[in-house]
Formats: C-alpha cells, structure tokens, sequence
C-alpha cells in the first residue's frame, strides 16, 4: 500500500511538472504502472527483452517496408477542434518523410551524425477497412461536451469520458486529437507484452499535421513524430533524468533536455564526457522546436523494429488495405535458424504458454504462442 502511493505521489508531481513541457509520456506510463500490475512487470523487462532481441538479429533489416495503418480520433468541441481531412493528411505524409528520412530539413544534420542517420523503413497510412471490414477513410470524427482531456482525465480514449474508445490495438495505431490541457502537446503508450486497452497516441489539435504559422513553433507535425517514436519504445533522449541513458548506443550522453533551436555544437563535454559534438539536440526524441528535428539514428531504428517484433508483431505483415488480415509469411522459402524465449535464451524444446520467438534466414521473426 505504501508503495502504490508513493508511485501516485510521483504520478502527480511528474503529471505537475510535465505540464510546463511538452510530452506528457513519461507520467502516462506512470498512470498505467500504477493501474495496472501486470504492464508495470512487463515493463520491467522490457529493456532486457529489446537488448536480447537485438543483440540476437545484429543485422537484422526488414526485408519489406513495415506500413502501419493508423485511425485519427478526432474529437472535438468546437469548430476549430474539428481539423479538416488536409491537416490529418499532412500529418501523415510529415510522419512518412520524417520515418523514411525524406525530409527536406535532413541537409540540416550536422555531417559528424549524417552516417547514423536512419531511413527507419517504417510508413504509416490511413486505414481503408474498419475492424469490421467496412470502408473507412482511417478518421472518426467524435462530438464531445468535454471541454478538455488529460492524462489523470477526463480521458480521450474512455467514451464515458467524452471521447471514443480505440479500434483493435493490435491491428491499429490509434492516434487521438482533441484539446489537450496540462500544457502538454501529447503523449503516448509504451509498449511491452501487455498492453493497455487504451493503448495509442494522443496529441493536442494544435499541433497536429501541418497546422499553420499560428501555431508556431510546433506547427510542423513532429509532435506526432515524437510520441510515435515513444509508442515504438524509445525515450527521450537525455533519458528523462540529467545525464541518463536512452537506452541508444548511438545517441551522445545528454545532460537534459533542449528547448528552441540551438546552434551546433551546443553543450560539448557535457556529463563528463569529451564529446566535442555536444547534444544531438536535432533528434527527434528532445524538446526542440519542430523546425529544427530532422533525424532518428540507427540505434533508435533498431529499437523501433525491436519494439514491433516483440510487442506489436501484427504490424510487420500488416497492410493498408485490410489491417485486420494479417498476411501469412510461412509458405516462403525461409529457412528456421532458431528458437528463442522472451530474454532470448534460445529453446530446443517447445514450451507452452509462453511467447516464443521464431528467428529465419531472412531475418524475419515470428511471435508464436502454443496454448495448451
């Protein structure tokens, strides 16, 4: 009992203190540790699990582009909460050139970082099928009496909050615009083996897509950018304490997180290193405005593809025009390398009930469970 308050005591001072920022993730994942026992252990090992993975496929690439269908919630109050059908569209195409680094601001990464820049090889689109095989544009469009929605509630995903509930989580990234109080321009679910049933991301109506100078100076879409990548598993850059790791071994040691848009180098030999290069202040998982991001790096790639291979394994086959039927890869000429456990520790015997991971020579995995 101490214990749980004490987590809804450092659940509200964080929620306080993210209020002055910009993502909202960090006191999310807190709000969900402390709901739910069975996400705060499979959060524990998360980190575990993605470094076994990794260290396990070194050279791992997806052998195909990984296109995840998305439905935008939009729910809304008044006019200017109901963004037009071009605003969700330019978000997507931003998230497209942004994952794919197609980005035009990409000449703007220092050149000491231009050889880990990453092509993520991930793509979003707008569902065309509905979890009930309908038609859809990939939007829902929600009129609420909800004035505002946060973090502690009333809660965009509930609708006896004012909002809507998810499609299939693990079929579909569900995004949710709307306004968004706190201060916060969104916030997103980490993923491990359970997943809440709210699972997806949230972003307030300002700052979606490409939303006009006004909303200067995260008007450009990355705020979507960056809370996806949290969905894909990867922290904030500096680690969300001074000088703490992201868990990224090609990301600098960062002493915290930027605002505005600095110039290069900025903070050298921070943290006690004798990094002359300073912050990679222009990732995509800091603060700073969205006019000055242009990158993820192919240690957060390598995360993100982890993330997907263990926790949301639905997508990697997955299409647009029928997210609810997953292709069956297993006619192909692949040949089984090995089997190996959540930890990957490799199995010569089939255990049941439990998540095992099939590893193919063409670097393709497959998650199977055999339930007895």
């Amino acid at each position: 009992m101490i214990k749980k308050k004490l987590t809804l005591l450092l659940l509200v001072s964080t929620i306080f203190i993210y209020a002055q920022e910009r993502c909202g993730t960090e006191a999310n994942t807190l709000k969900l540790i402390s709901k739910y026992p069975d996400y705060a252990k499979e959060r524990e090992k998360v980190n575990t699990e993605t470094k076994n993975w990794i260290a396990n496929l070194p050279n791992y690439q997806s052998k195909t582009i990984i296109t995840i269908p998305v439905v935008v919630h939009v729910v809304w109050k008044t006019s200017a909460q109901n963004i037009p059908d071009t605003q969700i569209q330019s978000q997507i195409e931003i998230l497209n050139n942004d994952y794919r680094r197609n980005n035009i601001d990409q000449i703007n990464t220092p050149g000491v970082w231009g050889g880990i820049a990453a092509d993520s090889e991930i793509e979003f689109c707008l569902a065309t099928i509905d979890p009930n095989g309908n038609p859809t544009t990939g939007i829902t469009r929600t009129q609420t009496s909800t004035s505002q929605f946060s973090i502690l509630g009333p809660s965009v995903e509930d609708a006896s909050s004012g909002g809507i509930e998810p499609w299939d989580i693990d079929n579909y990234l569900n995004i949710w615009v709307c306004n968004l109080g706190g201060g916060l321009l969104g916030y997103a679910s980490q993923p491990s083996n359970w997943l809440s049933s709210n699972d997806g991301v949230v972003i307030g109506y300002t700052n979606f897509g490409n939303s006009g100078n006004s909303n200067e100076p995260y008007h450009k879409g990355r705020t979507a950018t960056h809370e996806i990548g949290h969905w894909l598993n990867l922290d904030h850059i500096w680690g969300d304490n001074n000088c703490s790791d992201d868990n990224v071994s090609d990301t600098p040691k960062q002493e915290e997180d930027n605002y505005g848009c600095p110039g290069f180098p900025h903070n050298p030999n921070s943290c006690s290193t004798t990094n002359s290069n300073g912050d990679m202040f222009m990732n995509y998982m800091d603060y700073t405005n969205d006019q000055c991001m242009n990158l993820f790096t192919k240690g957060q790639k390598a995360r993100m593809l982890a993330a997907i291979n263990l926790y949301r394994p639905n997508l990697i086959y997955n299409t647009c025009v029928d997210p609810t039927n997953v292709i069956n890869m297993s006619t192909s000429n692949k040949k089984l390398v090995k089997i190996v456990d959540i930890l990957g520790r490799e199995e010569n015997k089939l255990n049941t009930n439990s998540p095992l991971f099939y590893i193919y020579d063409d670097g393709s995995v497959e998650k199977k469970i055999i339930i007895e």
